[in-house]
């Protein structure tokens, strides 16, 4: 999947103004815009975006480490999950919701640090 992709479908089937102007831009819908291939961590504004659009899978009570109290999310799943998620999620309050069915089935399925440590596997191979 790739960013301007995902920019280009939400802009042909979104009807009105789009966030204050006539379409989307990378940075109304995602946290980064810096590659096109990685970080898909959404904005909350892209969030409720793509749960217009596509299914919403929720995954509740991701088990955070060293959680920052004021976001309730760490740092190091933050970046995990920006290095190894290939479509678009947000993480928050323990909650990671994702908009591709088959992450999140094998997300439920492994657990999140399992799936982590099996994509981190999978990469060192390569």
């Amino acid at each position: 999947m790739k960013k301007d992709e995902l920019i280009k479908y939400l802009n042909e089937n979104t009807k009105g103004r789009k966030a204050g102007r006539k379409e989307f831009r990378t940075n109304d819908i995602f946290i980064s815009s810096s590659s096109n291939t990685e970080n898909f961590r959404l904005t909350s504004f892209g969030a409720n975006m793509m749960k217009k659009h596509f299914k919403e899978y929720t995954i509740t009570n991701v088990p955070v480490d060293d959680m920052d109290p004021t976001t309730q999310i760490s740092g190091r799943m933050v970046l995990m999950l920006d290095r190894y998620l290939k479509s678009p999620y947000i993480l928050n309050n323990k909650k990671l919701r994702l908009y591709e069915e088959s992450v999140a089935a094998e997300i439920l399925l492994l657990g999140i640090h399992y799936w982590v440590e099996q994509k981190y596997n999978l990469s060192k191979e390569k």
